[in-house]
C-alpha cells in the first residue's frame, strides 16, 4: 500500500509535464517487464504463511486479499521502489537519507510478509535499474541513441570478447545457487559489449562526470572490476604527469588535483570534479576516431589557454588521453613531428600505449585541426 500511495502522490510532485511524461513511462515500462516476467515465468510461493491472529493476522489477511501468492519474479514492489524512489530522490535532496532507509524497509518488506522468494528480489532489482537505464532522466534512452561508432577489427574483437565473457557467466548461472550471481557478470559485460556496438551512451555519462544510477547498478561488477585494474596497474606508480605548458596526462583518479580536466574515460565516474570540467569521451582499447581527437585536441587547446594545470585523463593515463595530448602538441606546433610528441609524452609517461592506427589518426587530426583553425570552422566543440 505503502508503494501505490507514493506512485499515486508523484503524478501530483511532477513540475511540469515533460517530468510527468517521463514518470508516467518508466511506470508503463516497469509494469510491462513485470507482467511479461509474470506470463514467461509464472512462479508461485511455495511456503505456507503462519497462522497469525490480532492485528497481525487482520493485516496478514487483508493483504492476501489483494496480493495473491503468484505473480512472483520479478518483483513488481522491488522494481516500482526503485523507479519511484529514484522520482522521489530527485525531488526531495535534503531528505535523501530518510528516503533511501523508507524505500530499503519497503523492499526488505517483502521477505517478511510472506509474499516472495528472495530470488524475487534481485530480479526485480535489475528490472528496476533497468527502467532507470532505458529511460535515463537528461539523456536520450541508450536503445535509440545514434551509433557514434565507426566499428573497425579492434571493435568486433571487444565485443566478441565481452559477449563470450557474459556467456561463461551465464553458463556458471545454471549451475544455481550462489553461482546465480553470475548473471549480473553477464548482464554487466554485456552492456560494455554493447558500448563497443552502440558507442559511449550505453556508460550513460552526465555533464558531471557521474553515471546514472541505472547505469552503475548494471554494470556495477565491471565498475568493480575496472577500478581493481586502475589500482593493480597504477601501484607504486606516478598517476600523472605534466607534459608541457601546464598540460598534465593521467589517471581520472587524480582530477580534483587540477584546475581543469578533460574527461576521456567514458566508462567510469569521476569522483571529485576540479572548477572547470569538460568531456572527449572514448571507448579503451580502440582507436579514437579523427573527428574525436581533433575535438579533444581542441577543448584542451582552449581549457589550456584558460587554466594554469590541465589534467587530460583516461582511465590509467597511457592511451586516449595520451593520443589527445599527442594530438594536441602536434596540431598546436608545440612538437615539429610526431616522433618528437611521442619522445616527449614517454619521457614522463613511460608506460603509454599508443598502436601505428592511432598514430596515423594523430597526424590526421591534426591536419583537420589546422583545415578547421584556418576556415574558421573548428571554434564551437563543446
Amino acid at each position: 500500500m505503502v508503494v501505490e500511495f507514493a506512485v499515486c502522490l508523484g503524478f501530483f510532485l511532477s513540475r511540469n509535464r515533460t517530468q510527468l511524461r517521463h514518470y508516467v513511462a518508466r511506470l508503463l515500462l516497469a509494469q510491462a517487464i513485470a507482467v511479461s516476467g509474470f506470463l514467461l515465468f509464472p512462479l508461485q510461493i511455495t511456503w505456507q504463511k503462519p497462522e497469525t491472529s490480532g492485528v497481525a493476522g487482520f493485516l496478514f489477511e487483508s493483504l492476501a486479499g489483494f496480493d495473491q501468492p503468484y505473480n512472483q519474479a520479478p518483483s513488481l514492489h522491488i522494481i516500482l521502489t526503485i523507479v519511484v524512489g529514484a522520482f522521489y530522490w530527485r525531488h526531495f535532496p535534503k531528505w535523501r537519507i530518510p528516503l533511501c532507509l523508507w524505500f530499503g524497509l519497503i523492499a526488505l518488506s517483502i521477505l517478511t510478509t510472506y509474499q516472495h522468494h528472495f530470488l524475487d528480489l534481485p530480479t526485480g532489482a535489475v528490472a528496476g535499474f533497468g527502467v532507470l537505464w532505458l529511460l535515463p532522466e537528461k539523456q536520450p534512452s541508450p536503445i535509440f541513441a545514434k551509433s557514434s561508432q565507426n566499428l573497425t577489427a579492434s571493435h568486433y574483437r571487444l565485443i566478441r570478447f565481452y559477449l563470450l565473457g557474459a556467456i561463461v557467466c551465464i553458463g556458471l548461472a545454471c549451475l544455481g545457487g550462489g553461482w546465480l550471481w553470475c548473471l549480473w557478470a553477464a548482464i554487466a559485460l554485456g552492456l560494455v559489449a554493447m558500448a563497443y556496438w552502440r558507442g559511449v551512451a550505453i556508460f550513460q555519462k552526465q555533464s558531471n562526470g557521474k553515471l546514472t544510477a541505472g547505469s552503475i547498478a548494471l554494470c556495477l561488477p565491471y565498475l568493480l572490476g575496472a577500478r581493481l585494474n586502475i589500482v593493480y596497474w597504477l601501484q607504486g606508480k606516478a598517476k600523472s604527469a605534466v607534459v608541457c605548458d601546464g598540460v598534465f596526462v593521467g589517471s581520472i583518479v587524480v582530477s580534483r588535483q587540477f584546475d581543469a580536466l578533460l574527461d576521456c574515460c567514458a566508462e567510469l565516474p569521476c569522483r571529485e570534479l576540479p572548477s572547470v570540467y569538460e568531456q572527449a569521451l572514448m571507448l579503451d582499447l580502440v582507436p579514437p576516431s579523427i573527428n574525436e581527437l581533433c575535438q579533444a585536441a581542441r577543448k584542451l587547446d582552449r581549457l589550456q589557454a584558460e587554466n594554469s594545470r590541465v589534467l587530460v585523463a583516461c582511465a590509467l593515463g597511457y592511451g586516449r588521453s595520451v593520443a589527445v595530448v599527442l594530438t594536441w602538441l602536434l596540431a598546436t606546433g608545440r612538437e615539429p613531428n610526431l616522433e618528437q610528441a611521442i619522445n616527449t609524452v614517454k619521457r614522463v609517461r613511460p608506460k603509454m600505449a599508443i598502436s601505428h592506427i592511432v598514430c596515423e589518426r594523430i597526424e590526421l587530426a591534426s591536419q583537420q585541426f589546422h583545415i578547421e583553425t584556418k576556415n574558421g570552422t573548428g571554434t564551437n566543440y563543446n
